[in-house]
């Protein structure tokens, strides 16, 4: 029989099971906590397996690359917009022009 946890940063924004195997067994790293790419982009721990026996320990390296997902809403470059039309005006008249973007955030990372 031999134990399995996780070892190293942000390791807890993950959960493994089973956590004891007797044998061999698929063990499956599961989200815990929500992820955010903005906080977190990146994820890097190690997987243990502790045997009884002194000296029985295997361990894999864990390496996860968040992808980001936009969760900005589309905004438009002003708030309102006041238009003032003849009521005789043509059917197909342009009323407004606006402008709306999405803006994506992204991490920027300093290298020294």
């Amino acid at each position: 029989m031999f134990e399995v946890y996780l070892v190293g940063n942000n390791s807890h924004h993950f959960i493994i099971s089973p956590t004891s195997v007797q044998g061999k067994a698929d063990i499956r790293i599961r989200v815990a906590i929500p992820l955010d790419y903005e906080t977190v982009d990146r994820y890097d721990f190690d997987l243990f397996a502790n045997e009884s026996v002194p000296d029985h320990v295997g361990y894999a390296k864990v390496k996860i690359t968040l992808i980001n997902e936009n969760d900005n809403r589309p905004i438009f470059s002003q708030p309102l917009y006041n238009v003032s039309l003849y009521e005789n005006v043509t059917v197909g008249t342009s009323v407004l022009t606006v402008l709306a973007a999405l803006i994506l955030t992204f991490q920027s990372h300093l290298l020294t």
